[in-house]
């Protein structure tokens, strides 16, 4: 559909959240269009085939929250959604060069061998701490609070690493893990919480042919409304409106905005002056698709994979045992895996060497795994997550302020809410319908 000169809402972004703002819209038949820059929707959302092997070039994974299933339902994929493997409830840890095994249940700290006797003792400590979390508590400082020095770094830095590729002594609690600062604040103990009312275990699913299976489904559903290709030079506000102008000429008005689009890009083109001028910064990642037979990855590892606490290495963040978690990750007598890593802590920024010169020799250390391993595919993400570090609320906080003094506009995205794909649909849904 050609683009027009006005709209009523203009989503800037077709990423997952940018989708799901739109697909809200749709269903409320508001006038809008989804601006997007590059040639395809979807985002980091991205799958493929390689070797036989689905590669998956972002999120490998997500919840099926009650507010995904229900979009699936509406979007009528749920008969593709594939439920990950019995087996990937295991989780492993890496600390002081050996995997430790984990269960789903927080009690299981109390029989793994990550943490002393002595931490175990602290832990049975926790329902009688008393404090609460202060402002710009980080989570480092929150979980050493609660249950110790020990948890803290070694099972809390490697969730930190795992979700943000960040460092838990720099990321700040209130904006990561707000549920469990809300927990404390209310009950107190969070161990008396989970004992009390332990949540079910999440499920954990992809597609029959991959997480962009949703983003593809969602582009069908709006693409009377899609604009792809549509790099936007600036953005200024003119009278109760904002006007957008694009890189080939074009300018559109539009009475509200959304933006999904990460800080580092939104400053670029948001043409006024009295934007909060504050410091977001997005660690990079490099992914590494690597091939093993499937005799050697079932019989020799555990689980969905592990992680290594940025506490026990600034370089490696884990691996993901793709072929134990989903089928579609195993083709014949071969199976897939994913090395994650930080590259800016590496010596050498080439994808092979890197795989190379540390991955193998450190993965074959820590599992015992000999035979060949194959790297089919990477891909490097130099901003790849935003980090929310100590002060983050705060600069939320003169966001929403800007938002006030300047109707229309609404800074959505990852770096505003959560990371996670179910995060994204759940926040971005119920935006749309606020607007």
């Amino acid at each position: 559909m050609t683009l027009k000169q006005n709209y009523d809402v203009v989503i800037l972004g077709a990423g997952i959240s940018g989708l799901s703002a739109g697909y809200s819209l749709l269903k409320s038949e508001q006038d809008f269009a989804i601006l997007e820059a590059t040639d395809r929707c979807g985002g980091v959302i991205e799958s493929e085939v390689i070797d036989g092997l689905l590669v998956e070039h972002g999120p490998n994974s997500m919840a099926l929250t009650p507010e995904v299933e229900a979009l699936c339902q509406e979007l009528h994929i749920e008969d593709r959604i594939l439920p990950a493997l019995e087996e990937s409830k295991i989780r492993q840890i890496l600390w002081d060069d050996q995997l430790h095994t984990l269960k789903a249940s927080p009690l299981t700290l109390l029989s793994t061998n990550l943490i002393s006797l002595g931490a175990k003792l602290r832990i049975l400590k926790e329902p009688f701490i008393t404090s609460k979390s202060p402002a710009g508590e980080s989570v480092l400082e929150f979980f050493t609070r609660r249950f110790g020095k020990q948890v803290a770094r070694r099972m809390a830095g490697a969730i930190v690493s795992g979700i943000y590729a960040g460092d838990a002594a720099q990321l700040e609690m209130a904006s990561v893990f707000p549920r469990f600062v809300e927990l404390e604040r209310e009950h107190g103990s969070l161990l008396k919480v989970l004992k009390k009312s332990p949540s079910a275990p999440r499920k954990i699913v992809s597609f029959d042919r991959g997480m962009e299976v949703l983003t593809s489904s969602l582009s069908r559903k709006l693409n009377n409304h899609i604009h792809l290709n549509k790099s936007i030079q600036s953005i200024v506000k003119e009278a109760d409106a904002w006007k957008i102008a694009l890189e080939n000429g074009q300018e559109i008005i539009a009475n509200k905005i959304i933006s999904t689009l990460p800080y580092y890009k939104l400053t670029k083109v948001l043409s006024v002056t009295d934007f909060p001028n504050i410091a977001v910064s997005y660690n990079p990642m490099l992914t590494l698709q690597v091939k093993i037979t499937l005799e050697e990855l079932r019989s020799k590892t555990t689980g969905f994979g592990f992680l290594a606490s940025s506490f026990e290495r600034k370089d490696f963040i884990g691996v993901l045992f793709n072929g134990n978690v989903f089928e579609t990750a195993v083709a014949g007598d071969h199976a897939l895996m994913n090395f994650f890593v930080r590259p800016d802590h590496c010596n050498s920024q080439d994808p092979q060497v890197i795989f190379d010169n540390l991955c193998v020799p450190l993965f074959r250390k820590w599992t015992g795994i000999d035979v060949k391993l194959e790297l089919i595919h990477s891909r490097f993400w130099p901003q790849a997550i935003p980090q929310k570090v100590v002060g983050h609320q705060n600069k939320m906080n003169q966001i929403k302020n800007w938002e006030t003094q300047n109707h229309g506009f609404h800074v959505a995205g990852n770096f505003i809410y959560g990371v996670s794909i179910g995060d994204c649909i759940q926040q971005h849904l119920q935006l749309s319908k606020e607007l």
